[in-house]
Parts: C-alpha cells; sequence; structure tokens
C-alpha cells in the first residue's frame, strides 16, 4: 500500500503531466506537492497495526492460529478490492481500504512472530528473510505492473494473488504442530498446557522450544518489557528515520532531468523497490553474522535522512545523475532497517527465556510500529512545511 501511496492521493493522468511540465518549463524548477502527504496513508496504514499490538497481550492468545490466520488473509484481500474500487477519486474509502491492510499486517505480525516460538531456532531468520521477500515482490510487482502501462487500479486486482497465496500456504503447506492444526476455537478460557497434544518426539527435540506461559498479570508484562527496551529503543528510532524518508522525503525527492524516462511517480515507486531490496539484503543476513551493537544504526540511519533532507530543500545534488546517488542511499537505508529488525528479533530469541519467548517477541514488536506513527504525524507537518517553503532549483 505505501508503494501506491503516492497513487492514491493524485490522478496519474495529472502527475505525468505535471512531471513533463516540470521537465520542459525553464529555471527555476518548483518543488511539486501534493496538497496530501504521503504521510497521511502513513497514518491508516500504522494506526490499526498499533492498536491490534498494544492490546495483543491480553487477548490475543485467547484466539487460534488459525482463526488468526484467516482474518489476515480476510483483511487482506479486502485492502485490494476497497482501494482499487475507490481509486483516487473517493479518497477516504481508498483510507478505509489501507486501514484494512493494517489491520491484517498487525495481526499477521504479531501471530507469525508468536508462532515462531513452535519451531526450530531458525525460524525467526526465515521468517525475516520471508517478509524482506515480500516487501520486494510486492513492490516490484506494483512498479512493474505500473511501468507497463496498467491502472493502478488494476495493479491492485491482480496483487489479490498475495492473500489467496498466504490461505494455501498456511492452511496447505506448512506443518502445523496439531495443537494449532486441530484448535478453531475463537475465545478459549482453557489454560491446560498447550503443547499437551505434540508428540513425545517433539517435545524430546533438541531444535524445539519449551513451553511458552500465555497467561502473565499486567504487572509481569511490565516486568517482562523493562529488559526488552535496550532493542526495542534503538529499533523504533531506526525506524522513525526510515520511514520519515519513506513518506515524507520520498515524494518530493525526485529529478526533473529523469522524467525523460521515469516519470515523477515511477520514481517513488522505484524509490520503493530498491528501499524493499536492502531490505531483504538485510533481513537474509543473520545466518551469515550476528550484530548486537544495534545503537549503531540508528545513528547511521539518522546520517541517511540529514543527507536526503537536505537535498529535497536544497537540490545540491546534480540533476544529471542526482537520481543515481538517491538510489544508493535508499538501498542503504533500506539495509539498515532490514539489519535492526532481524538482529533485534534474533536477540531476543536467543537471550530470552523460552517460556517467555512467545510474549517477548510480540510485545517486542511494538517498538517499529510506534516509531511508525509517530514517524507518521511528523511526515505531515514536514511535507506541509517543506512544501510552504518555496523551494525552486536551477
Amino acid at each position: 500500500m505505501l508503494s501506491a501511496a503516492n497513487d492514491i492521493l493524485q490522478p496519474n493522468e495529472q502527475e505525468i503531466a505535471k512531471c513533463k511540465w516540470n521537465a520542459t518549463t525553464q529555471s527555476p524548477h518548483e518543488l511539486i506537492c501534493n496538497p496530501t502527504g504521503t504521510g497521511s496513508i502513513l497514518l491508516a496504514d500504522i494506526l490499526p497495526t498499533l492498536f491490534i499490538k498494544f492490546t495483543a497481550p491480553f487477548y490475543m492468545h485467547r484466539i487460534s492460529y488459525n482463526l488468526r490466520v484467516m482474518v489476515v488473509v480476510l483483511f487482506n484481500a479486502s485492502s485490494f478490492i476497497i482501494v482499487a474500487l475507490a481509486g483516487s477519486q473517493i479518497k477516504w474509502l481508498s483510507y478505509i481500504g489501507v486501514a484494512c491492510g493494517s489491520v491484517s499486517s498487525g495481526f499477521g505480525e504479531i501471530t507469525f512472530l508468536s508462532m515462531s516460538s513452535y519451531y526450530a531456532a531458525n525460524a525467526i531468520s526465515t521468517w525475516s528473510s520471508g517478509t524482506g521477500a515480500a516487501g520486494i515482490f510486492g513492490a516490484i510487482s506494483y512498479a512493474g505492473l505500473t511501468q507497463l502501462g496498467l491502472s493502478a487500479n488494476t495493479s491492485l486486482l491482480i496483487m489479490l494473488v498475495v492473500p489467496l497465496s498466504m490461505a494455501l500456504s498456511y492452511y496447505l503447506l506448512i506443518v502445523r504442530p496439531p495443537y494449532i492444526q486441530n484448535s478453531w476455537s475463537l475465545w478459549s478460557f482453557n489454560k491446560i498446557n498447550q503443547y499437551q497434544e505434540l508428540s513425545a518426539d517433539s517435545q524430546t527435540d533438541s531444535n524445539r522450544r519449551t513451553t511458552p506461559k500465555n497467561d502473565y498479570t499486567l504487572l509481569q508484562m511490565i516486568k517482562l518489557i523493562q529488559p526488552l527496551l535496550k532493542f526495542m529503543v534503538p529499533l523504533m528510532i531506526v525506524y522513525m528515520a526510515e520511514y520519515f524518508i519513506n513518506q515524507a522525503l520520498f515524494e518530493l525527492l525526485y529529478f526533473s532531468a529523469a522524467c525523460s524516462w521515469l516519470s515523477i511517480e515511477a520514481q517513488y515507486r522505484w524509490y520503493q523497490t530498491i528501499y524493499q531490496v536492502g531490505v531483504f539484503i538485510s533481513r537474509s543476513s543473520v545466518n551469515c553474522f550476528t550484530f548486537k551493537h544495534l545503537w549503531i544504526l540508528p545513528l547511521l540511519q539518522i546520517v541517511n535522512l540529514t543527507i536526503l533532507t537536505n537535498q529535497v530543500i536544497y537540490h545540491y545534488m546534480p540533476e544529471s545523475h542526482g537520481i543515481w546517488i538517491v538510489f544508493a542511499l535508499i538501498l542503504f537505508e533500506g539495509c539498515l532497517g532490514g539489519l535492526g529488525y532481524v538482529q533485534t528479533f534474533y536477540q531476543i530469541s536467543h537471550q530470552v527465556k523460552d517460556e517467555h519467548r512467545e510474549f517477548s517477541l510480540g510485545i517486542a514488536s511494538v517498538a517499529d510500529s510506534t516509531g511508525i506513527t509517530i514517524t507518521a504525524f511528523l511526515s505531515i507537518l514536514a511535507h506541509n512545511n517543506i512544501c510552504g517553503l518555496g523551494i525552486t532549483w536551477k
């Protein structure tokens, strides 16, 4: 949805016309702004996710995994359909569609992260690689389909293959523990050990986790969260800087000279795609190396943010090949974000006691969503302020 944010806010025809005008007009060029920044799409994309992640520890463990995944699939499919049908003309309906995607994302992330505690120790690394690959697939598919001439609406409808694939993968392909496979309860108050149905072989497998604890008091939750802050705070800051770049700067970070081969809206889409490539590379790196000094990542991301903010305001990079410099910086940005994500959850999965791992992995995912939510508000303010500067360049 974030790859389509610019298209949701403005009809393609208007954007292409503006791109052509800006590429052929006499100097100085004026910064072209959407009336509403893509930060508003980010806000609709993250608030439902954040609400789910904050409230999930109080109820999520009582809902069976089978039903959770069904919710994820249905809301995911609804988001594509609603946004595609609404187009750029019925914006309030588009925001509802984006929010449906957010519900799917929030339920999905906390569900599958928690579910990883039932599997072998490398489940976190494969999960992270999968999420990185999903980002590339989504961004490249959307950018590629629109580049081929398909409308944004048609491209979104084609993306319905995603929830279909998710349902087939979960219900037909993966091997689920018996408790997960057989349970369809909506609201179970049964506090009996969920692992009692597992075979003796599964329980003695040295690569499997021990029994997670699912019922905590509020005080116990607070005590468990405190030692996680050393992981959660750096991750939150990384994501704040990262999504400020993506949603406050990407739509303003265009090069008029590139319009002859890449329109403004296409530049935005390929920024998102290159970012996802960086995320995938770094999220797949945990089996190659581990990185404990997580505080370095937000510092480097802030440097990235500073460089690209100054480019938007001062346009100091050369018009002829500046876009390639930006491509490289965005790739690096994605690598930092993906590295922060995978290393955070890897460290938690290896440092937290087995019985608390399911809860800890789920609650730690609040960190990135909190950072993104704060950034969504800041990016809207930044968009309005930057566009109000009357920026021109030669």
